[in-house]
């Protein structure tokens, strides 16, 4: 009997699995079962299941040799699809299906599906409380009084933030846009495991503001304590989708990827619940309009930069800013004590603590960043000094703010 059992399940499995869509996704749940419930309204006997993870989880999860069914991948970490393209895993998708916002290291295996922009999400009455303006840039979060009261999530974690803070690279300066990074963190209240789970803590009152994708703040638009305000240059970040190379639905896959192209898929993923701005113009006049726009005319990133430099970013971000928020956030504490009672602010003891241990060149020099990322050994080098250089510029600015006593 239980031979004949396992004999029917052997059978009868691949066709379970046939009329199954498992999408890969770095999205919210929300957000992905929003696109799956649009989808089976069409196709009501496609099943799909979702596969919930980071970008660096699915990317472990996705590279090993016999992992579970898996026909499409969904993010907006370019990283993730650029990890998968060069191991090939991957398919190739028609060129009917690209368009200009997939970056061109990209185009072959993947395309875009929408795009958001990039801002500032923060709560109203908190603000309130601390005698604060509404933000409107980076810098505006540096403020003193922003102390403890803002989120960020670690690139290392979210290929979303990762993008942010590589903006503020690229249109800064690598020093200055450390500086401002390193200036910002001293107001961080705690580091967000996910990029999505920042607009929810904002919601829930555990702090005043963070950096955010659009589309996480957008479902909190109608609620008058809320309020959301793009970066002043930020660029479009494209939704990609890509089909696994394994999958065993590749026409149900490429099926999907096109409905989501499509006239009614676009209105999918402008709704509410998704709120991306669409790859085709929206309505002239419209609010939604002007800043698709806007978005779309800021000078794109450097893309060759982003992907070469992307383990140097997450290691340094983690060794500058994650493993030691504590010790940052009392330093800076000593700080600002200081500064308020001499009334003038301590520009050199804020430049020390802003520094970091990698200079321009390095930071886009290929070789260098190739070790980083391929060389186990020099990478351990390189984090001690890191280490040591940021422990030695917190206990300097310790020291003299000991001698100002």
């Amino acid at each position: 009997m239980k031979l004949l059992l396992f004999i029917l399940l052997y059978w009868i499995s691949p066709l379970l699995l046939a009329n199954e869509i498992v999408i890969a996704t770095t999205f919210s749940p929300e957000t992905t079962e929003h696109m799956v419930k649009q989808w089976q309204n069409n196709f009501p006997n496609q099943k799909v299941r979702l596969i919930n993870r980071t970008s660096n989880s699915l990317n472990r999860l996705l590279v090993q040799p016999n992992i579970e069914k898996v026909d499409l991948v969904l993010s907006s970490s370019p990283f993730l699809f650029q990890d998968l393209q060069e191991k090939g895993l991957l398919l190739e998708l028609p060129k009917t299906y690209q368009n200009v916002l997939v970056p061109s290291q990209l185009k072959s295996t993947t395309t875009a599906i929408a795009f958001s922009g990039y801002g500032i999400l923060f709560n109203r009455n908190l603000l309130k409380q601390r005698h604060l303006a509404e933000p409107s840039d980076w810098n505006s979060l540096t403020d003193p009084a922003y102390f403890n009261s803002l989120l960020i999530s670690s690139p290392s974690r979210s290929g979303s933030n990762h993008i942010m803070l590589e903006m503020l690279l690229q249109q800064k300066g690598w020093a200055a846009g450390w500086q401002e990074i390193l200036t910002l963190s001293g107001n961080l209240s705690l580091i967000s495991s996910r990029s999505f789970n920042v607009a929810e803590k904002i919601k829930l009152g555990l702090v005043t503001a963070g950096i955010s994708i659009d589309s996480y703040a957008n479902n909190l638009n109608n609620d008058p304590d809320f309020g959301f305000v793009y970066f002043p240059h930020s660029v479009a970040s494209p939704a990609f989708i890509a089909a696994y190379k394994n999958n065993q639905n590749p026409k149900q896959a490429l099926a999907f990827i096109q409905f989501l192209l499509s006239p009614e898929g676009q209105e999918v993923v402008t709704s509410p619940n998704i709120a991306k701005f669409p790859l085709k113009p929206a309505v002239p006049g419209s609010l939604q309009y002007e800043q698709q726009q806007k978005l779309l005319t800021q000078v794109p990133l450097d893309y060759d930069i982003l992907l070469l430099r992307q383990h140097l970013v997450e290691k340094l971000f983690d060794n500058a800013v994650t493993f030691r928020l504590k010790q940052l956030k009392d330093v800076w504490a000593l700080v600002y004590q200081q500064e308020q009672k001499t009334a003038r602010k301590l520009t050199a003891l804020r430049q020390q603590l802003t520094l970091v241990p990698v200079s321009e060149q390095q930071a886009i020099d290929p070789i260098y960043l190739e070790k980083i990322k391929n060389d186990r050994y020099f990478l351990l080098e390189q984090e001690k000094q890191w280490t040591d250089f940021f422990q030695q510029q917190i206990n300097a600015v310790l020291a003299q703010l000991e001698d100002i006593k």
